[in-house]
């Protein structure tokens, strides 16, 4: 089962299905590129746990790849549990596809040495913590994929655009941001 049906997922599905595997594609809208080629698919929110669940029950993956960022990871754990592999796994899958678990897990769990950062979800809040940073800093959605809402911020004037394209490049449902010193 693919989460997430892109050009990357179409790759991926003729290559599984020349080494023999029934691929269920799975995407938030109709006709992704992986659906042309897949043996089935299925069309669902992957941010709705009960439309994962529904899925997974009505096909009965050995595999589940998450191929996109916007999905209830907590879910793939549970799927884990129950026995289907997740590649890589659900805890890298969560890792990963969050900015701040990844941030966190690197700079408070593992210690290691990153740039300043602060998190916002609101603009009040990113006023604060751009100043706390200081200028350039760097601004992104805590989910987004491919660069979507990233931007360099040089001074206060700038603060309000880049709060408003990085919201409007999120992915999922969390109005969250990552606020980044600016290492040249």
């Amino acid at each position: 089962m693919l989460l997430g049906s892109g050009e990357l997922g179409k790759e991926f599905t003729i290559a599984a299905q020349r080494l023999g595997n029934h691929v269920v594609a799975i995407d938030r809208y109709p006709h992704a590129p992986a659906m042309q080629v897949a043996d089935e698919f299925e069309v669902i929110s992957m941010l709705s746990g009960d439309d994962l669940e529904r899925v997974v029950s009505k096909h009965q993956p050995d595999y589940i790849i998450p191929e996109i960022e916007a999905i209830r990871t907590e879910k793939l754990a549970e799927f884990e549990q129950r026995g289907i592999t997740v590649i890589p796994t659900a805890k890298a899958t969560h890792y990963t596809m969050n900015r701040d678990r990844i941030r966190e897990l690197a700079h408070q769990e593992l210690g290691v040495r990153t740039a300043k950062y602060a998190y916002a979800t609101t603009l009040v809040e990113m006023q604060a913590a751009v100043q706390k940073i200081g200028f350039p800093n760097v601004v992104k959605p805590v989910m987004s994929s491919s660069g979507k809402g990233q931007s360099v911020v040089a001074n206060a004037d700038e603060v309000e655009t880049a709060w408003n394209y990085a919201i409007a490049g999120s992915r999922g449902d969390s109005q969250k941001v990552i606020i980044e010193e600016f290492i040249n």
